[in-house]
């Protein structure tokens, strides 16, 4: 039996808790599921605006007001932090708005998840991500990364996919359009190119499933491309 295998084992004898933010998200969506669904948790916990019409032995739902989350620190005493959370430009209108949730709620979150011991904190950030890209997006992402590698949390996992695909609750038109037309040119994703492949949102929760169980200690940053070997 190999060290990884041993690992999962040994978690899954443990029954693990996680902490889920984001689930009424893509990807939060599909991670949610798979956590409900695993052996090697016991309890999840995710935050919400509103209540998710979903019942589940396991789940336990909190209606969060995100601006306040120190005041939700006790849901931190968990094994895994999930953070989903995510917008667009378009849909936090102002530039202050995205930074508010793409990069002070994650921080605050890996902040608590810090101070109440969690022993890992997965997030997701985006392809290109770097504190001094001249794209704002690009940019407040790579500004999350450093500062949540400033932290001391045990396991840290960072993600960055390309364009994300997948059933979303609210239609965007740009994206849809985009995902219908890049997954049909694969010739486009080789060599240099790959890591810009469109990812399905399902295969980034499974990717963050299994390296929450892996449960490897340090900082883990993941490209697009390696998502699919992860899953």
């Amino acid at each position: 039996m190999n060290d990884e295998c041993f690992a999962l084992e040994v978690l899954v004898l443990e029954r693990r808790t996680a902490l889920l933010l984001g689930a009424s998200g893509l990807v939060g969506g599909e991670l949610l599921k798979l956590l409900l669904q695993s052996d090697l948790y016991r309890q999840v916990t995710i935050f919400v605006r509103t209540p998710l019409p979903l019942e589940h032995e396991k789940l336990q739902q909190v209606v969060a007001d995100f601006a306040r989350l120190e005041s939700y620190e006790r849901y931190f005493s968990v094994d895994d932090v999930f953070c989903c959370l995510g917008t667009t430009r378009k849909k936090a209108k102002t530039k202050q708005q995205f930074i508010q949730v793409d990069y002070e709620y994650t921080l605050r979150a890996a902040a608590l998840a810090e101070k109440c011991r969690a022993k890992s904190f997965l997030t997701i950030s985006s392809i290109g991500a770097n504190p001094c890209s001249p794209f704002f997006y690009q940019r407040v992402k790579g500004e999350t990364e450093e500062a949540l590698q400033r932290l001391s949390i045990p396991s840290l996992h960072i993600f960055r996919p390309s364009l994300l695909v997948g059933k979303r609750r609210e239609f965007r038109l740009g994206e849809a359009l985009a995902g219908w037309l890049l997954c049909r040119l694969p010739f486009l994703f080789v060599g240099k190119w790959k890591k810009y492949k469109p990812v399905d949102a399902s295969q980034l929760a499974l990717a963050m499933f299994y390296r929450a169980a892996s449960a490897a200690d340090g900082i883990h940053i993941y490209e697009c491309d390696e998502l699919a070997r992860i899953s």
